[in-house]
Order: C-alpha cells, then structure tokens, then sequence
C-alpha cells in the first residue's frame, strides 16, 4: 500500500489568492519559490487532456468557466509560465510526454488541465514540502512533482507515494455534473475575497461573477447582479438588483439600478435608473444622471447632464449641464456624429438627425425635429 502524507489545512487567506483568480502579474521573478528565504527553481507543464463526455469542439479543456478557459486557472496558478502540452492518457505517459521539453532547473511541476480549482499557494506548499523531503517524485491526486535531474534518467516510475493537499483544489472536471461543482466553489471562492476586501453581497447566492471582475471597497452589489468579462467597479459604487454589467467600468460613488452596462464607463457619482441600457464606446460622465429604459451607444454624455426616460441616443457628443428629455431620438452615425454644447435643454419626444450641432445654450421645443445645425441664440 501507498504511504499517505496529509498536509494540515492552510487559513482561508491562503486558500485563496486570487492571483490565480484575476490573472494579476507575478511581482517576482517566477521561476524562483521562495519560502524561509530559500529558493528552488522550478519548470511546469500543464498537460491538456480532453473529456469525451463534454462532447467539447475545442477540447474539454477550453470551456468557459466564470469568463475564462478552464485551463487558464491551472496555468495561472503555476508558479513559471507553463509549457501547455495536449495530452492521451490513453497513448502517452506523462514521463514520455514532457521529457522532451524538460529544461534545467532544480524541479520539475506538473498539473492538469482539468484541476481548475487549484492555486497558486497550494502549488507553492507542495513545492516547498517536496525540496524539505528531499522528494525525487511527490505523486498528487492529480499531478507530479518531479526532481528533474532524476527523471531525466529513469523511464518509468514505480509504486509511487501520494501526498495530498488541500485535496478540494484537485477536484477533477470530468463532466458537466463534477464543472457546476467547480463553479459554485470558484464562484464562492470569488465572493469571499470580495466580502473580505469590504464588498457588500447582499445575496450572493443569486450573484453570477466572473473570476476577472475586480470590485472595490465599500461597494455594495444588490440581488439578481450580473458581472461578467473584465468590469471593473470602484469603491462606494451601488451596483442595485437586476444589474447586469459586462466589461464595464464604473467609478466612486456611481449607483446603477437595474440596469444593462455593456462595454461602456460610468464614471463619479453618475446615477444610471432602472432599464437603461449602456452599450460600447459609450462615457457616462460625472454625475450625470440617465433616466429610466433609455438605451445609448457610441455617446459621449458630459457632467451633470440629464437624460430623460425611453429617449435613443446613437454617435453623439453631449456637452456638460445638458438636459435631453423624454422619449427623445438622436440618430447620429460614425461618419456623421451629433455634437451638442453645453448647457442646451431639449424637450419631450425631440428628433434630431446625423450631422446635427447644436451650439451653447439653445432650447429645442417638445415634438421638433432638427435636421440642421443650431447656432447660438437660435432656438428650435
């Protein structure tokens, strides 16, 4: 019988770093594990096996999880950029795989494509547990660690020990029952690390989020919330029921409610009311505020302006102190953009056509339909 080694279970401030989450950068020089002020280098392969049962196209391996390939996780969590090898487990060894790639250095780590809860501090544990054991093969439940100058001699591994650690991390996804396990964990994982950074989930059961999305504090994220791709939130926004936000960016202080924020930037203190929808190459400036079910693309709305209910904007640049009102259409195109100045009060059910500049300090009546650009002092 094997020998069984378990290691005793780290803090959550270790179980989770959400480095592996985020994609962050490591700060250090990646080949080196430094603990206790030693180091050993180290080189990783990360071996993508595909699961029939997934009947994926690009391989199991490429499945979206919470916004990213599921073998992204795995390659973040090494501790070097990893060589990302296909693999049969079926026509190969794992030995006859990676030994042709082997490099120099002290270690060799080797993961699994489908280990997608595993971190980077779980990774660094089991390297530093394998260098004090003087280890020349340390099996994982799913995985290797290899000291290299030894496997570059032998041909085939005999009765190995396994050692385990922190074995949630080496839950394989094997099917879609064993991914949505994988999922709610991540999803979790995520949510603790926002929780613990001062955010504010006031259901975080009905929560979906995204491993990528970053969150300041303060912030508070009401029931039903959607963020997904990389949105970006800062603190002491209010992100309200029912919002969905996709590579957003939403600055301090800033209150979405219930609205769909799709690719565009919602900035200081702006108030986005409920229906609303905000779509690519669209800047929300500093407290403005866009009333209810309006949908806007490719706009520039400036300081402390006002959009009124149900109103379509498309290609236009609106200066600051602006007042659009309701159920409004300015159908500007990329060629030929609305351009309004600052301080003009437009009223009720206005249409105004591509091309359009309205200069400072006009007044548009309810029901007009400007096809011509306004000067100063003339008024719709």
């Amino acid at each position: 019988m094997s020998e069984v080694e378990t290691l005793e279970k780290e803090s959550i401030e270790d179980y989770l770093d959400l480095n592996i989450v985020a994609g962050d950068k490591i700060k250090t020089d990646p080949r080196l594990i430094k603990r206790d002020n030693e180091a050993a280098s180290v080189d990783c392969f990360v071996l993508m096996e595909d699961f029939p049962e997934f009947k994926a196209k690009d391989g199991s391996f490429n499945i979206d999880l919470l916004g990213n390939p599921m073998y992204q996780y795995v390659v973040r969590a090494c501790p070097s950029y990893p060589n990302c090898l296909k693999f049969d487990h079926e026509k190969e060894t794992v030995l006859g795989k990676i030994k042709p790639f082997l490099g120099k250095s002290e270690y060799t780590l080797v993961l699994f494509a489908d280990t997608p809860l595993i971190t980077k501090n779980n990774v660094l544990n089991i390297l530093d547990f394998a260098k004090a054991k003087g280890l020349n093969v340390c099996k994982l439940t799913r995985g290797w660690v290899f000291k290299t100058e030894y496997i570059k001699r032998v041909d085939e591994i005999y009765s190995p020990s396994i050692y385990y650690f922190q074995e949630e991390d080496f839950m394989v996804a094997s099917s879609y029952e064993t991914l949505s396990i994988i999922s709610d964990i991540l999803k979790n994982r995520v949510i603790t690390y926002h929780m613990k950074n001062g955010v504010h989930f006031k259901a975080p059961e009905t929560i979906y989020i995204d491993a990528n999305v970053s969150i300041g504090e303060g912030t508070v994220i009401g029931e039903f919330v959607s963020l997904t791709g990389d949105t970006d939130i800062e603190k002491n926004a209010k992100i309200l029921s029912r919002s969905t936000l996709s590579n957003a960016k939403v600055l301090s202080g800033a209150v979405v409610e219930g609205a769909r924020i799709d690719g565009a930037v919602v900035m200081e203190n702006a108030k986005i009311k409920s229906g609303v929808k905000l779509l690519e190459n669209t800047a929300i400036k500093e407290g403005a505020v866009i009333l209810e079910d309006s949908i806007i693309s490719n706009a520039i709305i400036g300081e402390h302006c006002i959009i009124g209910r149900n109103t379509i904007i498309n290609y236009l640049t609106l200066d600051e102190r602006c007042v659009v009102g309701n159920n409004c259409q300015i159908n500007g195109t990329e060629i030929k953009p609305v351009y309004i100045q600052k301080e003009v009060k437009i009223g009720d059910q206005v249409k105004i056509s591509e091309k359009v500049v309205i200069e400072t300090g006009v007044t548009v009546k309810a029901g007009e339909e400007v096809k011509h650009s306004l000067k100063r002092g003339q008024n719709g």
